[in-house]
């Protein structure tokens, strides 16, 4: 019961907050608006350009939110409240790991077959597309989160996170923008899952000693 709490607490801090749920969507949307103006309305090959902004949407949610993990519950305090509760460290990791994909990923997830309609996308390629976000978002949650435990408290976290991040990212874009690689997204995101719960629970105990 603790767990599904502290995930409702992280929900509802992330749609009160000034980077809220619609953040996550309005960068998909204003990416999209951008299309005709820079690439022309004749543009043959919409279909790749979209699913390519649409991770390019995705990591910059993630990276935009990151603080709300880890570094918000430090500065206040709540950080340590946390920890020192009942709840093992790794279901306190895996909490913020669910909520933070919920707020940054789902809202894009909703729109994409809303804008593949307007920018005549087939149902079955907005599928393959939220297949595909579906099995990768999860491991850019992961490693964005994990990089946020590990510069837990560092005064340049912010540039620190940003370099160790974007690399990280590379091959979920690379592969993501492919209608086919569901699978090898979703084995990205089990391999970054396992590190970054790892990295996580490491960082906080380091942090509570």
């Amino acid at each position: 019961m603790q767990f599904y709490n502290l995930i409702i607490r992280d929900l509802k801090l992330a749609f009160y907050s000034s980077t809220n749920f619609l953040l996550a969507a309005s960068f998909l949307i204003l990416i999209l608006i951008l299309i005709p103006f820079v690439f022309g309305s004749n543009v043959s090959n919409f279909s790749l350009l979209f699913r390519g902004f649409i991770w390019i949407s995705i990591a910059l949610s993630i990276l935009l939110t990151l603080d709300r993990v880890f570094n918000s519950d430090y500065e206040d305090g709540n950080l340590d409240t946390i920890i020192l509760t009942q709840i093992p460290i790794e279901l306190i990791v895996f909490a913020k790991f669910i909520s933070h994909w919920i707020a940054n990923c789902i809202p894009i997830i909703i729109v994409i077959p809303l804008a593949g309609i307007l920018f005549e996308i087939g149902i079955q390629d907005s599928l393959n597309i939220i297949t595909n976000v579906l099995a990768g978002s999860p491991g850019m949650v992961f490693i964005g989160s994990a990089i946020s435990a590990l510069t837990l408290g560092s005064k340049r976290a912010g540039i620190y996170k940003t370099i160790i991040i974007i690399p990280l990212y590379i091959p979920f874009i690379i592969f993501g923008a492919d209608q086919e690689s569901s699978l090898v997204l979703l084995g990205l995101s089990m391999i970054a899952g396992v590190f970054s719960l790892f990295i996580s629970v490491y960082s906080l105990r380091l942090y509570a000693e």
